[in-house]
């Protein structure tokens, strides 16, 4: 198996990915943005040759990948690759660009409009018959103003493509309007502002979109109050309800989701899931991590058994724990650390400085607590983020 793996020094705990198919007898190359040297030493010693080069510009994408085959055939291994893989969205254009010249099988530039716009995504979903809130993607400013009147305010901006909650913008009036569209390029998506929880349906597939492993989280807030200071809180259920599972299976096919992992996030409201946008990759930061403590097995080894087909792929399918990740800033709260562990005890799983780049959306600290008792995992996340009066 020669696999070519994108970006391997982010994020820091899918180096996981790396080390288990180096395990399972899969020669890993890389190419990522990182000096070599600056990635730990244990994902260096799994990764047979690494080239630095600018993953946003495809004619250094395409001299790493001449250095890579170069390198590969010096050191006696076959010409090719037989999978490439970022486990990043942001990478997904780059990842599609190497399968086509190369000719390797996944993902092809024509696939990227479906799995990465948001306008795109929204005609698939009405075409499965689902309610979405209601929204386009802009023409100019003058179609922005005029379609604004329709949806009413407060109103949500952000990227026809775009990750997370960068360049997203809740607007709440028509001065507020006027003055962003004329400051914001273009490729943007106008959607009515929907007030409402949202959940995820997550998981693996294989490369026959057989499903692998199936996954829901419940977000305390959303993404874009965590970037504007709210302590970052959300948690893996135990159980899937029966309505998301159907709709989010129906996807999975809907998208042609093979040999990857997803993210699909909706608005629970009134008894229904509105689906929100897919995304063709692992949920963010340390989700992943999540779900191997919900069920005490691991995603990362699984993913390598698929891909190398060095054995039975199988993950356990009963959640033992609800599994929180509770972010904190710099406020004064209630407990220490040191308090909180000796409350917490072995409910505590995890705790760390997140990267900077993650900090403004998932908070500078991270507690990963778990609990088979839903209230009681409630009640240690409350204890966490109290602050004092």
């Amino acid at each position: 198996m020669e696999f070519l793996y994108l970006s391997p020094e982010f994020p820091p705990n899918f180096a996981n990915f790396i080390l288990a198919l180096d395990r399972h007898g899969a020669n890993v190359w890389a190419m990522g943005e990182s000096d070599f040297y600056d990635m730990p030493e244990r994902l260096r010693n799994a990764i047979r040759y690494y080239v630095r080069a600018d993953l946003t510009s495809v004619d250094a994408v395409d001299r790493a990948l001449e250095e890579l085959l170069y390198a590969k055939t010096a050191m006696g291994s076959p010409g090719h690759f037989d999978v490439v893989e970022s486990h990043n969205e942001i990478w997904l254009g780059t990842e599609a660009h190497i399968n086509r010249i190369l000719n390797i099988p996944g993902i092809r530039p024509g696939d990227l409009d479906r799995l990465k716009k948001k306008s795109a995504m929204k005609r698939q979903f009405a075409a499965c018959g689902l309610t979405t809130a209601r929204g386009e993607r802009l023409k100019d400013a003058a179609h922005g103003l005029d379609l604004a009147k329709e949806i009413g305010f407060p109103l949500i901006l952000k990227p026809d493509e775009g990750v997370g909650a960068s360049r997203i913008h809740k607007v709440s009036d028509p001065g507020q309007l006027k003055k962003l569209l004329s400051a914001l390029g273009a490729d943007y998506f106008m959607e009515a502002f929907v007030d409402a929880p949202i959940v995820s349906y997550d998981g693996l597939v294989d490369g026959n979109g057989g499903l692998l492993f199936e996954n829901t989280l419940t977000y305390g807030d959303g993404v874009l109050d965590y970037v504007h200071g709210k302590d970052t809180f959300f948690y893996v259920e135990r159980r899937i309800p029966k309505p998301l599972l159907n709709i989010g299976r129906q996807l999975v096919k809907t998208f042609e989701i093979r040999r990857k992992f997803f993210h699909f996030e909706f608005f629970f409201m009134d008894g229904t899931y509105m689906p929100i946008e897919i995304n063709c990759r692992p949920p963010g930061g340390a989700i992943l991590d999540m779900m191997n403590y919900s069920v005490d097995d691991d995603l990362f080894n699984a993913y390598a058994r698929m891909i190398t087909a060095s054995g039975q792929v199988s993950m356990a399918a009963n959640k033992k724990f609800y599994c929180a990740y509770v972010g904190r800033r710099n406020r004064n709260y209630v407990y220490t650390h040191g308090q909180l562990q000796q409350r917490l005890g072995d409910a505590l799983v995890e705790f760390g400085e997140n990267p900077k780049i993650f900090q403004e959306a998932m908070s500078r600290y991270r507690y990963i607590i778990r609990s088979p008792n839903r209230e009681r995992l409630l009640k240690m996340a409350g204890d966490i983020q109290r602050t004092k009066a």
